[in-house]
C-alpha cells in the first residue's frame, strides 16, 4: 500500500522527467542533422499534450494530486524548451559548422527555426498550464456541492441522534418520574414507621418511669426489711444475753439448794 501511494505520488514527476529527456533527445538530433524539418516544435507539442493528459488524470485520480505545481512544471518546461532552442541554434555558430549568414535565408532558416520552435512552445505552455488551472479550479468547484451533501447526510445523522436523544431523555424522565414517586411514597411510609417509633418509645419510657417507681419503692421496702431484721437481730442478741444470766442465775440457785454434797 505504500509502495503504490508512492508510486502514485511521483507519477507526475516521472512523466516530466521522460518529457524532458524526450525534449533533449530532438533538441541533439535537430543539433547533428541541422533540419529545417519542424521537428522540435511537433515533439514539444506532443510533450506538452502527453503532460497535460497526464495531469488530467492525476486531477481526475487523487484527491491530493497539487494541480498548481503541474502548471507551474508545464510553464517550466515551455521556458526550458526555448533555452534549449536558442541554445540549438546558437550552438553551431561557435562549434563552426553553420555560419550566420543575413542574406542567405536558407542558412539563416536553419539558425532561426530551433529558436522560433521553442519560442512557440513556451507561448503554448502557459496556455496548457491556464487550462489545467481552470479544469482543477472547476473540478475544486464542484466538491462544494459534494460536501454540501455530505453535510446534509451529517445534519439528516445528526437529526436522528437528537431524536434518539430526545427519546432516551424522555424516558429518562419519566424513570425520574417514577423514581420521585417511589421516593415519596418511601418517604410517607417513614414517616409512618418513625411515629409509631415515636410511640413506642413514649411507652417504653412510661413502662420505665412505672418501673423505676417500683424499684424505688422496692428499695424502700427493702430498707424497712433491713431495719426490721437488724431489730430482729438486736432482739434475738438480748435473748440470748437474757437467757445465758438466766442459765447462770439457774446454777447459783442449785448451788444453794444444794451445799455441801460430798466430792
Amino acid at each position: 500500500m505504500a509502495v503504490s501511494r508512492r508510486a502514485r505520488a511521483s507519477a507526475f514527476s516521472r512523466m516530466g522527467l521522460f518529457a524532458l529527456i524526450g525534449s533533449l533527445s530532438l533538441h541533439a538530433l535537430q543539433l547533428a542533422t541541422q533540419t529545417t524539418f519542424p521537428m522540435l516544435f511537433l515533439g514539444n507539442l506532443a510533450a506538452l499534450i502527453f503532460l497535460r493528459w497526464q495531469a488530467t488524470q492525476l486531477l481526475r485520480q487523487r484527491a491530493d494530486f497539487d494541480a498548481v505545481i503541474a502548471a507551474e512544471m508545464i510553464v517550466t518546461f515551455g521556458v526550458l524548451s526555448l533555452i534549449l532552442g536558442i541554445s540549438t541554434a546558437v550552438v553551431p555558430l561557435f562549434l563552426g559548422t553553420a555560419t550566420l549568414r543575413v542574406d542567405n535565408l536558407a542558412a539563416l532558416a536553419g539558425l532561426a527555426i530551433p529558436f522560433l520552435e521553442g519560442l512557440a512552445t513556451a507561448g503554448l505552455a502557459p496556455f496548457f498550464a491556464v487550462l489545467l488551472r481552470i479544469e482543477a479550479h472547476e473540478a475544486g468547484s464542484a466538491e462544494p456541492g459534494a460536501e454540501l451533501a455530505d453535510l446534509t447526510v451529517a445534519t439528516q445523522d445528526l437529526g436522528t441522534e437528537l431524536r434518539g436523544t430526545v427519546r432516551v431523555l424522555r424516558e429518562l424522565r419519566e424513570q425520574l418520574a417514577g423514581a420521585a414517586q417511589m421516593s415519596q411514597q418511601l418517604g410517607q411510609a417513614m414517616q409512618t414507621e418513625s411515629a409509631k417509633l415515636m410511640l413506642m418509645i413514649d411507652r417504653s419510657e412510661a413502662k420505665l418511669t412505672a418501673l423505676s417507681s417500683a424499684a424505688d419503692k422496692s428499695s424502700d421496702e427493702v430498707a424497712r426489711l433491713a431495719g426490721e431484721a437488724a431489730r430482729l437481730n438486736q432482739a434475738a442478741g438480748d435473748t440470748s444475753a437474757m437467757l445465758t444470766t438466766l442459765g447462770d442465775l439457774i446454777d447459783s440457785v442449785e448451788r444453794f439448794v444444794k451445799p455441801g454434797e460430798p466430792a
